[in-house]
């Protein structure tokens, strides 16, 4: 597979190795390669058509790169799994990545911690052969643009008025938020260690024969999402959204 070129600021080289183990650093490196990713309205437009998607971010590349992420430790299994979603999604399900905008409030900080450090290790492993999303359409803190009555009603505009099933830890805001508008269903997953069950979970989703799926379970949402989307069901890795769209969708007080 052909690699992403990165042109390293501070050695005038491509590819400098001792940059690339920095991962990015944002004082020595520019993506210029990195790819056209399209945006959260023209993403959200696109799942209109039944599209599933599954999103990447810093926790899914240190589960590849072998380190624990929050609630999830490392395995080969989920390894294998994500980078096999990255690189080779089945045809009905659209991946997500990081859009590297640079009018985003966290594309780069003053402290490096921002979005563009994590740019040549995604670039290191994208195939180049596969169109990108945005995997900030829940992410307002990422793309402040999206958090407007607008988008809100654009993207529920994916569950409202259908019966559908909402794969979560007990207590989580996007169930209230799907509520609102949807017949939900809820099948409930552990908050630690959620990969170790995503068999079970698929075949609960599968058993529900509910064609709409909304996962909220971390990294294991981004396999999920991929696995349900070759099995007739359009799978949203929805991420922890409910919170900001319930503040916008729900009805407000006369």
């Amino acid at each position: 597979m052909k690699a992403w070129r990165i042109v390293c600021k501070a050695h005038e080289r491509d590819n400098c190795d001792e940059c690339l183990i920095l991962y990015g650093d944002p004082t020595a490196l520019s993506p210029v390669n990195y790819p056209h990713v399209i945006g959260e309205f023209e993403t959200v437009d696109i799942l209109q058509t039944g599209k599933s998607i599954a999103r990447f971010g810093d926790g899914e590349l240190k589960l590849m790169d072998g380190r624990g992420y929050s609630h999830q430790e490392p395995t080969p299994e989920l390894a294998e799994e994500l980078l096999k979603t990255l690189q080779s999604p089945n045809p009905n399900c659209l991946v997500g990545i990081p859009t590297m905008d640079p009018s985003g409030p966290k594309y780069k900080t003053e402290l490096g911690h921002g979005w563009l450090r994590h740019a040549a290790r995604f670039m290191r492993i994208l195939n180049p052969q596969v169109q990108y999303y945005s995997a900030f359409i829940t992410r307002p803190d990422s793309a402040p643009w999206i958090n407007c009555q607008e988008y809100a009603e654009k993207i529920s505009r994916l569950w409202s008025g259908k019966e559908i099933v909402i794969v979560s830890e007990k207590k989580n805001s996007i169930i209230n938020t799907a509520q609102l508008s949807a017949d939900v269903l809820h099948v409930r997953c552990h908050r630690r260690q959620a990969y170790e069950s995503i068999d079970a979970l698929e075949r609960s989703v599968i058993k529900s024969e509910r064609k709409i799926a909304l996962l909220s379970c971390g990294p294991t949402a981004t396999c999920l999402a991929n696995r349900l989307s070759t099995r007739g069901v359009q799978a949203i890795d929805i991420g922890s959204a409910g919170g900001f769209l319930y503040k916008l969708l729900k009805p407000k007080s006369s």
